[in-house]
């Protein structure tokens, strides 16, 4: 009897350590980053993290009921952190062929458009495709995948590629004719000449390119557990059918 007793109070407790245990991981915060993209996510004046896609994430958080912390840190820095830590999601990452098994994907955030952008009247550039883009160096940021997709492409440095650190770097390249063309999506780019300190207005869009990936996700890496990522994948198809996801794009007029 004193046995049988023993066996039942390790079991008790063994199972109340567990529970406790597993408790307290669920209740640590999830974390989510982004890189600065105004009027994606920004920090503002404040010093937090905001932002069409940030109010999107807490939404979502509040929807599933679960705790979060938004950060706003370097694109290089997120996306390995995404891939080596539990519970850390990138929240606008590009789905791409090659990040596919590299990444579980919760669901798409947003949509963008890559174009080739160059100054307005350059009577010379006449693109008809991006294979027509090899005749100029075509400009973009090192460690994205528009460099990797340019290399793909057959696009190679010190001929027809050009390959920056940073997005300051990039455009001050164009506007100072030291490149020709920059590969870059739509989101927030008037802004982002703009505060490289250049005229948003002298450039213009030479090929859209249908082919380049465009949707933006929130992503994690593979050792987040399956039922974190259901838990947020449904919540944000839920604040789309509620029509709230609309309502924070309309808000930041996107």
């Amino acid at each position: 009897m004193f046995l049988i007793k023993r066996i039942l109070y390790l079991a008790f407790l063994l199972s109340y350590l567990f529970n406790s245990t597993y408790s307290f991981a669920q209740e640590k915060p999830l974390i989510f980053v982004a890189e600065e993209l105004p009027p994606y996510h920004f920090i503002n004046s404040e010093g937090q993290a905001s932002g069409a896609l940030v109010e999107i994430v807490q939404a979502v958080l509040n929807h599933a009921n679960l705790p979060g912390k938004i950060k706003i840190q370097p694109l290089v820095r997120g996306f390995k952190a995404t891939q080596i830590h539990k519970n850390t999601f990138m929240f606008s990452m590009l789905r791409t062929a090659d990040r596919e098994t590299e990444f579980q994907w919760v669901g798409q955030t947003y949509k963008s458009s890559a174009v080739l952008i160059g100054l307005k009247g350059r009577l010379d550039i006449n693109l008809r495709s991006l294979e027509s883009a090899k005749h100029y160096v075509v400009g973009t940021i090192r460690g994205y995948h528009s460099a990797y997709f340019l290399h793909e492409n057959g696009f190679k440095e010190k001929e027809n590629l050009s390959l920056s650190v940073t997005s300051k770097h990039l455009w001050s390249m164009l506007f100072n004719g030291r490149i020709d063309l920059v590969l870059t999506n739509s989101m927030a780019l008037d802004k982002e000449i703009t505060q490289a300190g250049f005229d948003a207005t002298s450039i213009a869009a030479y090929l859209s390119l249908t082919d380049f990936p465009s949707e933006l996700y929130i992503a994690t890496g593979l050792t987040t557990s399956s039922t974190v990522i259901e838990q947020l994948s449904q919540a944000l198809s839920a604040i789309k059918a509620s029509g709230a996801y609309q309502e924070i794009l309309t808000k930041y007029g996107l």
